[in-house]
Formats: C-alpha cells, structure tokens, sequence
C-alpha cells in the first residue's frame, strides 16, 4: 500500500508530454472513414462533389448504400416470410443488423452529416437533403434535424444558456448529472428544440423540424402498422435510442470541460484531442476547439491549423489531449481517472515550462465544475 502511494506521489511531479516531441500522425496518416471504394460509381458520381477532397464521404456514402440497403430487405424478409419464423430468429437478424450498423456505420455517419451539415458536400441541393432527410433516419436521427440541433442551435448559441444542450450547468463528472442531461438531450429535446426555435424567431425552422417529426414519427407508425411491428422496432426505434444517447454522451464529453471562468471563450469550452486513430475514422473531429472557432474549415485542414497556430493555442490555456478522443475522455472523467487523462496531456510550450500531472489534475477538476448561477445570462465582455 505505501509503495503505491510513493509511486502515485512520483507519478503526479512527472512532467507532462510536449507537442513538440510528438509525431502526429493525423498530418499523414491514411484516411479510414470508409470501408471500401466502390468500383465505377466513385468515378461517375465524383464530379457530383463540390469539393473533391470530400471523396472518403462519397465512398462512404455509397458503402453505406450497399450494406445497410440490403441488411435493412433482410431485416423486414425475415419477419414477413411465410410460413412466420420462429421470434428468436426474427429478433436476432434484427439485433445483427443493429450491431453492424453501430459497428461499421454509425460513429463514420455521424460525423459524415456533421460536417456535410456545415459545408454542403454536392453541387445538387437534393442530393444534400438526402442525407439528413432520407439516409439519417436508418441512423436514428430524425428526419431534418440534425443541421438545425447542431449548427443553428448549438453552434451559434455555442454551448451556452439558449443551447439547449448546454453542459454549463452541470457538474460534469457526476453520473446523476449526466443521466438529468440525458433525459433534455434525448428526450425533452423534442419539445425543447421547437420552442427554442419559437423563442429565437426561427420560425422557418420551426415549420422544418415539425415536418421532419411528422414525416419521421408518421413514417414508423405506418411501417409498424402495416408492414411489419417487429422488423420497424429493429430498424429505426432501436437506432434511435442508441444514436440519441450516443451522441448525448458524445457532446457531454466533447463540452466536459468548461472553465467557468472564461466560458465565453471558444479555447475554454471544449478541447483539442490529437494523435488518435479515431481522428482518421471521424474526419479530424477530434480537434474540438478548432472546430467551434471556425466550422466550416473543411476537415483535411485541420491538423495543419492546429500547428499553425499553436502559439494561440498554448497562450489562450486551451487543453489538448493525445492518444485518446472524446468517448475515451468522457469515460476517464466518469470514472474518475483523470490522473490517467492527464497522461494524456500535451504541453504546447517549452519543455521548461511543462506542469506537473498533478497541476494538469488540479486544473482539469476546476474546469468540470458548473459555471455559477449569477453568471449563466451575462453576455461576453
């Protein structure tokens, strides 16, 4: 027990790591968004991008296509094959069809319609809608709401009082806050984010999301109804419950650390993750900071901005992780392990001027504390 307490104590005045004595792999690493180019159609439908550096989105588009298509007539096959197959069997080709598509599909999707959804991917505005309004369904997000939860919400309220997936409030290592986070995020959202856009006088936006819960809701009802209960429950209500709470983590994590001192402040509301293999799966979204100080920077530039302006970075005490992403973060901190995250630190100055892992400790429990009551509403200064 002593033992362990003198290499615990030895462990905290370890200084952390130094950018400078990193090799980063997401400047060169090869791209993993997608699982396979499809012969023929990635040359013909190419021309279509506005923006040809968005290959890795059309290849995985169209192996999305491919597999989630078929898996989706397998699915409903099973339950209306005559004469009826057993339930067990039924809701196991369901549940494979569940589980592939987490594996293979859904983090990639979800950042796929995140950046489509702030720079459009094709010269053809349909082909744009398609995604939000045909393909995001199978993925559980409804029908036209993502662009409007995530860039008109979230991005110009910026994870404040009007965003109404603010983590501000929060105690943001607390599993009872978590769970009360949750329940706004996935469930009262649905109430919340229409009168968010009545409140702001978006009100074309509020005609958006109640058509697209109208098509959404109205479409499930009449394949459960008519088509077949069982097969619609594993094909979209399943997914929904999964994507919604995925993502409800995925944002707790990305907005854990807040300094509640500075929150206005776009270095001191979220964190940059670097050096992470999810970075080539997940379109470089692990740098966070970037990403809210300027969105619509198209996603291969990234890296390069973040080493281009690293000086703002280190000046600004902004936090920058490597080796892990924000699922890794966000479990870390649950758990209380945040001696184990701060490993994972990055120094952006000078080796002399490095902290401790215990300062980086000391630092990262001050910034998971909620931003006090009197100070939610005040505006920037």
């Amino acid at each position: 027990m002593c033992k362990d307490s003198v290499a615990a104590a030895d462990a905290g005045k370890k200084k952390v790591q130094i950018l400078d004595e990193v090799v980063n792999s997401d400047l060169s690493a090869a791209r993993n968004e997608y699982h396979f180019r499809t012969p023929f159609l990635v040359d013909r439908l190419s021309p279509l991008l506005r923006d040809q550096r968005d290959l890795p989105m059309l290849c995985l588009l169209l192996n999305i296509v491919e597999v989630v298509v078929p898996g989706v007539l397998i699915v409903y096959g099973v339950n209306l094959y005559e004469p009826p197959l057993p339930m067990l069997v039924r809701n196991l080709a369901g549940l494979a069809y569940c589980v592939s598509l987490l594996l293979l599909f859904q983090e990639r999707f979800t950042l796929c319609i995140h950046f489509a959804s702030h720079r459009n991917l094709f010269h053809s505005e349909a082909l744009n809608l398609a995604i939000g309004w045909v393909i995001a369904p199978f993925f559980g997000i409804p029908s036209g709401v993502y662009k409007l939860h995530h860039v008109i919400m979230h991005h110009i309220e910026n994870n404040h009082e009007l965003d109404t997936s603010s983590t501000e409030m929060y105690q943001r290592d607390s599993l009872p806050d978590f769970l009360r986070y949750w329940l706004h995020f996935a469930v009262l959202i649905w109430i919340e984010l229409p009168y968010y856009t009545i409140r702001t006088g978006k009100y074309g936006w509020t005609q958006a999301i109640l058509a697209g819960l109208c098509i959404w809701l109205g479409s499930i009802v009449l394949l459960a109804k008519y088509v077949n209960l069982c097969a619609t429950i594993w094909v979209f209500c399943i997914p929904h419950v999964i994507a919604m709470s995925a993502m409800a983590f995925g944002n707790w994590a990305q907005h854990i650390f807040v300094n509640p001192k500075d929150r206005h402040n776009n270095y001191a509301l979220t964190y940059n993750c670097i050096d992470t293999p999810v970075n080539q799966t997940t379109f470089n979204d692990g740098y966070h900071i970037i990403h809210h100080l300027n969105a619509r920077l198209h996603w291969m530039e990234i890296p390069q901005y973040f080493y281009d302006n690293k000086e703002k970075f280190e000046k600004s005490g902004s936090l920058t992780f490597r080796g892990v992403h924000f699922l890794d973060v966000g479990i870390m901190v649950m758990s209380k392990n945040l001696r184990g995250l701060a490993e994972h630190y990055v120094h952006l100055g000078p080796k002399e001027t490095a902290p401790t892992v215990d300062q980086v400790v000391e630092k990262l429990q001050g910034w998971l504390k909620p931003v006090p009551a009197d100070e939610l509403g005040k505006k920037a200064k």
